[in-house]
């Protein structure tokens, strides 16, 4: 690795550890250390995923739904670049779904995790799909949704189901970085 490389990759870890929780940045750095051995050996690592532990991209999506200062500010930028409602809820309502269907063999979950996962998903779903909720797609309408008191009751339960799966003290983390 050259020294620009892992300059970059540092200030990548700083900006990891600014915005999300620890399992999310072990997670991340995980993810780029495979990347790396990948670029460098030209071999790809074979990803079966057994547990849902395994799934990155869904616990994001979990804590994203659960953080109203994450998605102050990187949501709600109408239509620019970067992370918006409706590509938040796309993405958490996609891998939930096809890891609550996964049936053969099932992703390794508690009972409670699943339960949690099920309900978290239908009152996503259910907060859509409302012909209430205001259509934000792009990022539109993303500040009406994120002061919105159902979304943020969503937001409350999403929570509980991140700290559920990922071990992870969110109240804790909070406050440590407040430090």
């Amino acid at each position: 690795m050259t020294p620009e490389e892992s300059i970059q990759e540092e200030l990548e870890l700083e900006e990891d550890k600014r915005v999300y929780p620890p399992f999310i940045v072990k997670s991340l750095a995980f993810i780029r250390e495979e990347i790396r051995i990948e670029e460098k050996t030209g071999k790809s690592i074979p990803y079966h995923p057994t547990k849902i532990t395994d799934f990155i991209q869904l616990i994001r999506s979990i804590w994203k739904i659960s953080n109203k200062a994450y998605q102050k500010e990187f949501w709600n930028k109408h239509g620019q670049w970067g992370d918006n409602f409706g590509e938040t809820t796309l993405t958490f309502e996609e891998d939930a779904a096809g890891i609550l269907d996964e049936i053969d063999p099932p992703i390794k979950m508690t009972d409670k995790q699943r339960e949690m996962l099920t309900e978290l998903l239908r009152i996503v779903e259910e907060y859509d799909g409302d012909p209430n909720t205001p259509l934000s797609r792009y990022g539109e309408n993303d500040d009406a949704i994120i002061n919105d008191p159902k979304w943020q009751k969503i937001g409350e339960y999403a929570k509980l189901v991140y700290e559920e799966l990922s071990g992870d003290n969110l109240d804790e983390w909070e406050a440590q970085r407040k430090k």
